[in-house]
């Protein structure tokens, strides 16, 4: 088996090739003079169990995923499957008003026409995949947050909003603490308010997880309020760390630990989700 991946997540790749024994090959990447970018898997692929790696975060990153899955299909593999870390542009997974594209419906389908099985890891709505025909696993990382927080002494895990709140269940179940969500109020694209609400979180170390961190409004908002209402100690953990506007750095100052995992690599991927994925296609394959 040969893992194949994008420059963006080539160290996910390398930890996954790593972690179960198998062969990261090398892929040539250039730009031509006009700066269309050139894409060449040198090793040969033909008759082989193939595992390309890559995001969707950025229009570069989709065009290379994209190539890089040509050159792959090109050479004939007996079979490929696709493991999307990240899988942006999912967001718009279905028409909202009249006249707009479906940014996950493209993906999907551009990506199923070369890959026998797509694996993503929290992507933001699995109704994406109903735009395939193919098989797809959505891989939760809430088991490798928990794993890496069985040190901190957490007393309460807290989801910022109801819809994360399985999460926190898992994480909570797996450190044997009660977990909750927040009531919470969208204001607009950056600002939300928190509905008054009794928390036990007097004297704790509590954790909050969420799947996506961009802007860091809602976590910062999150971190207020537990601390408000008496938190000893307010951690953040998160899969996918986007940090958009220097939100990083703004969250790190007032809690006392941020953590992501590596599907985008940032200066707090301290959770190596790539581990668990690996083992998990190691046990599906």
């Amino acid at each position: 088996m040969y893992i194949v991946s994008t420059q963006k997540t080539s160290d996910f790749a390398g930890k996954m090739a790593a972690r179960s024994m198998l062969h990261l090959s090398y892929v040539e990447k250039k730009r031509f003079p006009d700066g269309e970018m050139y894409i060449r898997v040198p090793e040969n692929l033909r008759d082989q169990d193939v595992i390309a790696v890559g995001n969707t975060r950025t229009d570069e990153e989709i065009l290379e995923l994209l190539l890089l899955l040509d050159a792959i299909e090109e050479q004939k593999p007996s079979r490929t499957t696709m493991v999307v870390p990240y899988f942006g542009y999912s967001r718009q997974h279905m028409i909202y008003r009249d006249g707009e594209s479906i940014s996950s419906k493209v993906l999907m389908r551009a990506i199923s026409y070369s890959v026998d099985r797509i694996i993503t890891v929290d992507i933001h709505d699995e109704a994406s995949f109903k735009y395939t025909d193919r098989e797809c696993t959505d891989f939760k990382a809430a088991k490798t947050i928990a794993k890496a927080h069985r040190g901190h002494g957490i007393d309460l895990v807290v989801a910022p909003d109801d819809g994360a709140l399985k999460r926190a269940e898992i994480v909570g179940n797996d450190l044997k603490t009660p977990s909750m969500f927040l009531h919470k109020k969208r204001i607009n694209s950056t600002t939300v308010e928190y509905e008054k609400q009794d928390i036990d979180a007097k004297g704790k170390n509590i954790l909050i997880v969420d799947d996506i961190i961009s802007t860091g409004g809602t976590i910062m908002r999150s971190v207020e309020v537990l601390k408000a209402a008496g938190a000893k100690k307010v951690f953040v953990a998160a899969t996918h760390g986007l940090f958009v506007n220097g939100a990083a750095q703004k969250i790190s100052k007032i809690t006392d630990g941020l953590s992501v995992t590596d599907t985008i690599m940032t200066d707090y991927s301290t959770m190596n989700v790539s581990d668990d994925v690996a083992d998990y296609i190691g046990g599906i394959k």
